[in-house]
């Protein structure tokens, strides 16, 4: 049997051609699995991130059913509460307008919304009151923050009689009904046109 004659073996692959297959799967499903990880990691933040702001929404709209159930706003100051996983955080401070505004100690007519209580902290009649929704997601903490502007109608009520007591009188006002002199711009009643002489 001559050499040529004899059948040839099929050429597969080496060792080192498997080996470099293997390892190049590896990492991709490497990549793969981490890229999938962080997909699901993600989607589990927004979640909470999404039920987080839906409670601080909520702790809102508790805050302006309080608020017009006793006209009255939350007292200055910082309380803390924790509901399953969500730490509640109410942080009361008196508003500070901004500079822009100009309605500073400094400015000539400052309008009474914006007068500044006794003690100089802010303004008398409006509060600045934030709320932050926190929890842990893994070991670092995430939050979501609603802030908004509560004016105390109770505080500005009293301050606007007090206002109007302290008023002096306006000289150009009529005199009350009856209690008018002779030759003023009191219109008569029809009793005294019926009394003047001379008229039918």
């Amino acid at each position: 049997m001559s050499r040529s004659s004899r059948p040839r073996r099929a050429r597969g692959f080496t060792l080192l051609e498997v080996m470099a297959a293997v390892s190049l799967l590896a990492i991709l499903y490497t990549v793969l699995a981490r890229v999938a990880i962080q997909g699901l990691r993600a989607e589990g933040e927004n979640a909470r991130r999404l039920e987080a702001a839906f409670l601080a929404d909520q702790r809102l709209v508790d805050t302006y059913d309080q608020i017009y159930q006793q006209l009255a706003i939350p007292q200055v100051g910082s309380s803390q509460t924790v509901e399953g996983d969500f730490t509640f955080t109410l942080n009361v401070t008196p508003f500070q307008p901004p500079v822009e505004w100009g309605v500073t100690e400094g400015a000539e007519a400052i309008p009474m919304i914006f007068a500044q209580a006794p003690d100089g902290s802010g303004v008398e009649l409006m509060r600045t009151a934030e709320i932050t929704v926190a929890w842990l997601e893994g070991v670092e903490e995430r939050h979501v923050t609603r802030t908004v502007y509560l004016v105390d109608f109770k505080r500005t009520g009293e301050l606007l009689a007090a206002a109007n007591d302290a008023r002096p009188p306006d000289a150009d006002e009529p005199a009350p009904e009856g209690g008018g002199a002779k030759g003023s711009s009191q219109v008569p009643s029809d009793v005294d046109l019926e009394r003047e002489p001379g008229l039918p």
